[in-house]
């Protein structure tokens, strides 16, 4: 009996090291290094990653180095310096590129669909589960008696 209570002590133990660990690691998660950035900066870096490179597949202006990306962050520096709203800059740029200049669809209009469907198809996948769930339970307890 004593033996058991040991193992159950140091498995006990060990899940609230694990724990402990985990809690330590993810508290770098919540730490702001971009105490010193202006609004004007924060601005800038947030735009940055708002939108995608023309010419490269898959990356934002911020990851991209491309003569294009480049000549993209200055305008949006300058058009921020002139006293422009972010809305305004992006409106700019979707007027000059399209749509796809923009790293996540915009929530409005048609592009809304776009985050509706994984909410759908991710209900639509608990909800078999749940189903299928229920008929196999439903069928061993027939089963058994």
């Amino acid at each position: 009996m004593k033996n058991k209570e040991k193992i159950l002590d140091n498995r006990m133990n060990n899940y609230f090291i694990c724990l402990f660990i985990i809690v330590i690691s993810l508290t770098g998660c919540f730490y702001n290094i971009d105490n010193d950035l202006s609004d004007i900066e924060i601005r800038f870096l947030n735009l940055e990653k708002q939108i995608k490179c023309p010419i490269c597949p898959a990356e934002t202006i911020a990851e991209s180095n491309t003569k294009v990306s480049k000549d993209l962050k200055n305008f949006i520096k300058l058009k921020i310096d002139e006293g422009w709203s972010d809305d305004k800059i992006k409106s700019f740029l979707i007027s000059k590129y399209g749509k796809e200049i923009l790293a996540t669809p915009q929530k409005k209009g048609s592009d809304l669909f776009l985050w509706i469907i994984p909410l759908v198809v991710l209900l639509f996948g608990v909800f078999t589960y749940w189903s299928l769930y229920k008929t196999i339970r439903f069928r061993t307890k027939g089963e058994q008696s």
